[in-house]
């Protein structure tokens, strides 16, 4: 194996490590702390689930292919491994997407955002975002040989237009295209909602205002916060569709350039949890107070101790 083979590999078990165990720490922190009364906290788990999934069962495939091309036991096993990239990714974006628009609405409709959007309609919401990502991810099993499903980037010559048809107008249009237009004009009319906020308080002060303008405050800093995670996805993402195309479609691609953005790729299921915790001060002060119950069962006998050592005295 060449030292840069040895050095991807350990980036990526880096990557698995350390996105198995951000995210599912996300998940038991917002289960256990009741964050869910919240209704977007079922589209951040539909996030973390999603980067989960991709770190536990897509991104070993990568470091496999690095010690065995012919590392799979049976060829059935890669009609289930090949769609696992284009599964998660998409929920993962889906789920982004979704974040977004919930976002706007939150902002935009405070009065009337609890009736748009009751907690069972969120889940119905997160079942579409699965399902969705299941249908995009099937297609290539169905025309793919067992010559072809196995090989990385390899597509099939006798169904090429559908190859073709399927990357373009499938992949890139549900994966890249509609998910940034969708975050962008949602984050933007957010922006925009926000200036326009920031104008009437300018004009207008009161103290009953104070409350509603501190309470609109914590909602724009957390839509910048997921922007950026959103923001995050495409930079990830988009490097590696431009030189996936053009390593499917016949253009040669140094493979050293392939392995810096897939390793760009990958790093997005670290990411996502990292931001959340470092820019999002309910999932911080969550996370808190779950690892410091400890701390807080101690303490009250500290102190009971001290006050009856002070009676005694």
């Amino acid at each position: 194996m060449k030292s840069s083979d040895v050095i991807l590999v350990v980036y990526l078990f880096f990557l698995v490590i350390t996105a198995v165990a951000a995210n599912s720490l996300m998940w038991i922190v917002v289960i256990k702390r009741k964050l869910t009364q919240k209704v977007h906290y079922y589209f951040i788990l539909s996030l973390a689930a999603s980067d989960f999934l991709n770190a536990l069962f897509k991104i070993p495939t990568s470091i496999l292919l690095r010690f065995d091309r012919n590392w799979y036991p049976h060829y059935g096993l890669c009609y289930v491994t090949t769609p696992m990239g284009v599964l998660f990714g998409a929920a993962s974006v889906f789920s982004l997407s979704v974040i977004a628009v919930n976002r706007y609405f939150v902002i935009s409709s405070p009065l009337s955002y609890m009736e748009m959007m009751p907690p069972a309609f969120a889940r119905v919401i997160v079942a579409g975002i699965w399902f969705g990502a299941i249908i995009l991810a099937l297609p290539p099993i169905m025309w793919r040989e067992p010559s072809e499903i196995c090989r990385s980037g390899a597509v099939s010559v006798d169904h090429y237009l559908s190859e073709v048809l399927y990357f373009v107008l499938g992949l890139w249009l549900f994966v890249i295209i509609i998910p940034s237009v969708v975050m962008f004009v949602s984050y933007l009319r957010i922006y925009l909602i926000a200036r326009g906020h920031s104008a009437r308080i300018v004009t207008q002060h009161s103290q009953s205002q104070d409350k509603q303008t501190r309470k609109r405050h914590r909602d724009i800093k957390a839509a910048v916060v997921l922007a950026v995670i959103g923001g995050i996805f495409i930079i990830c993402w988009f490097p590696f569709f431009v030189v996936q195309s053009l390593h499917k479609f016949g253009t040669k691609v140094d493979p050293v350039y392939f392995a810096i953005f897939l390793c760009v790729m990958y790093s997005n299921s670290t990411l996502d949890p990292v931001v959340l915790f470092l820019f999002n001060a309910e999932i911080r002060a969550a996370f808190k107070k779950f690892f410091c119950r400890g701390c807080r069962r101690v303490n009250p006998g500290i102190s009971e101790i001290a006050t009856v050592n002070g009676q005694s005295r």
